[in-house]
């Protein structure tokens, strides 16, 4: 099969898993109660009735997520787990934008499910991705506490230490500054236009600034490879 017609597969694929995840997802926001989010802005509940009304987003992103990876990276192995990555990722982006939440029976899969990956002879070797992984929630964590020691403030939610640890265990541990530089940068830009848009007291979710960041660099790197 052609790395095309493998790619148009896993499109097709992509598409069903996403209709059938977006509908858990609307059950699993329905379900939240004001305890649980209380710091829910109209921002957030803008982008979740967009993607309401828009109900061919998440499954578009999905698809040509799987089609680009496969078709014009390479289509092997490595490829279809990188596939599963990316469907991982958007998931969490817009659980993380509509709620502020990264539940952690999201991300601890996608650690488990990188480390193994690894451990199977894939993408690095499992030391760099236990290291990664172990890295990833140490670099942040170390900015949690470090800010709420400083503020008696949490400035971000345990759910983006634990993303940056699955991100860490996939990616390993020499991708992690430049994932971490990459968001930063893309959190800064995020936070001024909705700052100028919004005011500045306004709170934005750090998650999907990791999420693109990580995209961009496995983009980068799955080109040369597949070069």
């Amino acid at each position: 099969m052609t790395p095309f017609l493998e790619g148009l597969v896993a499109a097709l694929l992509g598409v069903g898993l996403a209709h059938w995840g977006q509908r858990g997802l609307d059950r699993w926001i329905d379900g939240l109660d004001e305890d649980r989010i209380p710091w829910v802005s109209q921002q957030m509940v803008w982008v979740h009735d967009f993607r309401a009304h828009h109900r061919s987003l998440f499954p578009g992103l999905v698809a040509l997520s799987a089609l680009t990876t496969l078709w014009l990276g390479r289509a092997d192995l490595q490829g279809w787990a990188f596939v599963g990555l990316q469907w991982g990722l958007l998931l969490l982006a817009f659980v993380d934008l509509e709620t502020q939440l990264l539940p952690d029976g999201l991300t601890q899969p996608l650690l488990w499910g990188g480390l193994v990956f690894h451990a199977l002879g894939g993408g690095v070797s499992l030391e760099q991705g236990v290291w990664g992984a172990v890295l990833g929630y140490l670099m942040l964590a170390g900015v949690y506490w470090g800010f709420r020691g400083l503020t008696r403030r949490e400035g971000m939610g345990q759910g983006d230490i634990k993303l940056l640890a699955a991100i860490g265990a996939w990616m390993g541990v020499a991708q992690l500054p430049l994932i971490l530089m990459g968001a930063a940068s893309l959190g800064v830009v995020g936070g001024l236009f909705l700052g100028w848009r919004q005011g500045m007291r306004v709170a934005f979710p750090f998650g999907p600034f990791l999420i693109l960041a990580t995209e961009c660099v496995l983009w980068v790197n799955w080109q040369g490879r597949g070069a």
